[in-house]
């Protein structure tokens, strides 16, 4: 995003647990810092949590209270992001695509905060128009992708159009990462593939359309750099960096419980559920918990 960093990212995670002070550190640290725009907190002017508390009597009303509690959170934590990381550190913002009013949502955040926010980072559906709004406010813009194919896509749709403000694009895989995940129907969720030959596969179409020195960003199952040592400096490859997502919930940074803490400290193999119980349509990754056992012996029951 125009601006010296690592190649470590942090991964934005959504409904208040990316906050501007977990971005802000990461960023300060030397890291790319990214806050979530999904139904992120904002405060009053003595630093009191606003509760998001809808007083509207309709479908639509409440509605745009939604985008109007979305926004002011987001606005709200990139100027938390960018007063702890400084003006030379790079600060993105992550958005669901998938989410209601997601593009008034990001314009209207980027209205008020392009100056503060280097780059916007999107997935959960197939953003079209991230390429178009970014580029409108001057901001680089993340795709979020699970293969070629997908990137395809929005490269021919849309992207093209835009291409001096394609900052980077990641790879998500959809078996190793958290949260939504986006499995095609040819995909199988028992069967996952290694992620080597579908990053190459995907290296191989932005080369062809001149994307050769436009990062990848390897996001999910990202643990140790060690781990990825044959990725680095591999010109099957070429520019790659790397995601954290889980990592940085761990830190003192980090807003959520400390028996969430300690409860991502002690997983077993086994533990993490890819289901597809998620509203959105999407599989989902997830802690397995008595909620997700629960839906899993009714589907068994039901089958």
């Amino acid at each position: 995003s125009g601006k010296e960093s690592l190649p470590i990212i942090e991964g934005g995670k959504g409904i208040a647990v990316s906050s501007g002070e977990s971005s802000g550190a990461w960023a300060k640290a030397g890291g790319v810092g990214t806050f979530s725009g999904v139904n992120a907190d904002s405060y009053d002017e003595e630093g009191n949590l606003i509760p998001q508390i809808y007083k509207q009597k309709t479908r639509s009303g409440r509605h745009k209270e939604l985008i109007d509690f979305s926004v002011s959170g987001a606005i709200e934590q990139a100027k938390i992001a960018r007063d702890i990381a400084g003006s030379k550190a790079p600060i993105h913002i992550n958005i669901l695509w998938e989410m209601a009013a997601a593009e008034e949502i990001l314009t209207r955040t980027l209205e008020k905060a392009s100056n503060i926010i280097d780059g916007v980072t999107c997935g959960a559906g197939m953003p079209y128009k991230l390429s178009e709004i970014s580029a409108s406010y001057g901001v680089y813009y993340y795709p979020i992708v699970s293969s070629a194919r997908a990137f395809n896509a929005l490269w021919k749709r849309s992207y093209r159009k835009t291409s001096e403000y394609l900052g980077g694009v990641v790879y998500e895989d959809p078996w190793l990462a958290g949260g939504h995940n986006g499995l095609s129907n040819s995909e199988d969720p028992e069967k996952p593939q290694d992620p080597y030959p579908r990053v190459k596969d995907l290296r191989k179409l932005m080369n062809q359309f001149d994307l050769n020195e436009i990062p990848i960003i390897m996001a999910g199952g990202v643990w140790n750099l060690s781990e990825w040592s044959n990725w680095i400096n591999n010109p099957d490859l070429g520019s790659i960096a790397f995601q954290f997502g889980t990592r940085p919930l761990l830190t003192e940074e980090s807003p959520i419980s400390d028996e969430w803490k300690k409860r991502l400290l002690n997983i077993k193999p086994g533990e993490v559920s890819l289901h597809k119980f998620s509203p959105t349509g999407f599989y989902s990754s997830a802690v397995r918990n008595d909620f997700l056992k629960e839906l899993e012996d009714n589907e068994k029951d039901s089958s």
